[in-house]
């Protein structure tokens, strides 16, 4: 019996799907991407992250100067919106995405994403 409830558990814990990484369009994984680090959330926003060694450390950078932030500071970056002002897709292979955000509008930011596998991950800008 206790082998048979350890079993149970064993299948319940990898039958919990961790999200697939990247997204299925452009648009998609750079939303997903700045939601995710903008609610503090940057396990789910490296999902969205091509395996590129600067960018891993860009989104560690990101994630130690969000935990530094009072509260005022992250529950800012929490309520703020995406305001998207261009995507640009080359070949379907490639996209950049240009945005600011709600709380420095006047601040365009910009995203480069890669096709890779059928699936968009954010990129370094080349």
């Amino acid at each position: 019996m206790k082998y048979l409830l350890l079993s149970l558990l064993l299948v319940a814990c990898q039958s919990q799907p961790a999200g697939a990484p990247g997204a299925d369009t452009a648009l998609d994984a750079g939303r997903n991407y700045l939601q995710a680090s903008l609610e503090g959330d940057f396990v789910a926003a490296a999902r969205y992250c091509a395996q590129d060694s600067v960018l891993q450390r860009s989104l560690r950078e990101d994630e130690t100067a969000f935990r530094l932030l009072d509260r005022e500071g992250r529950q800012l970056h929490r309520s703020a919106s995406i305001q998207v002002h261009a995507l640009e897709e080359n070949n379907n292979q490639t996209a950049r995405l240009v945005y600011s955000l709600s709380y420095e509008p006047e601040k365009k930011d910009t995203l480069y994403m890669q096709q890779i596998d059928k699936r968009w991950f954010i990129i370094s800008p080349q």
